[in-house]
């Protein structure tokens, strides 16, 4: 897989904007720059950030994210109780927020599981699967769901149906911006 399609493939729901962001991993040595900073440009002008580091010496981390959708998520009261019993603080600074989860991961004292709330699940689905050490769930899609199953399958439905049109887009040539104003054409008709 190119780069440009492992974007597409694992951050397509992100940079269409029905989630609020995606994170995946890659091997060092399949990480462009030059092809990231073309996607960073670009996404930018859609109201999309993206940043990458290392997580390792072999291995990047490239997280999308809607800075406008964060913001909401985390101006939510429950949520900052949530996040304030694992030592956040600085709700208004999304990039402190994000950093702090990365800096988790590179630590490796264990996976912070808070990571599901800024990729958009439900903070009862987080709280559950840390509760239930990620047993005993409903539902298992892009998330282990343990309250709303209907909507865990519905959003992995809407997200898979995001990445198919917007792969198919990539692979017959469109440009990032193209490929976000189809799917905007496409999901609004």
């Amino acid at each position: 897989m190119t780069f440009n399609q492992m974007m597409i493939h694992f951050c397509s729901p992100a940079i269409c904007k029905i989630k609020p962001a995606n994170i995946f991993f890659i091997k060092a040595k399949d990480f462009s720059v030059t092809l990231f900073d073309k996607w960073k440009e670009n996404l930018l002008k859609h109201g999309i950030k993206i940043i990458c580091g290392n997580l390792s010496e072999k291995t990047v981390y490239i997280f999308v994210y809607n800075p406008e959708w964060e913001r909401k998520i985390l101006s939510n009261r429950i949520i900052q109780t949530y996040l304030s019993s694992k030592n956040y603080s600085d709700f208004k600074n999304i990039n402190s927020v994000i950093n702090k989860i990365i800096n988790r991961m590179k630590n490796k004292t264990g996976f912070p599981h808070e990571i599901g709330i800024i990729l958009g699940y439900p903070l009862e689905d987080v709280i559950c699967f840390e509760k239930n050490q990620g047993k005993n769930c409903k539902y298992c899609g892009c998330w282990k769901s343990y309250t709303d199953v209907e909507k865990a399958r519905q959003s992995l439905c809407d997200y898979k149906n995001c990445q198919i049109l917007c792969m198919k887009l990539l692979n017959e040539g469109y440009t990032i911006s193209q490929i976000i104003c189809e799917y905007n054409k496409v999901s609004a008709a």
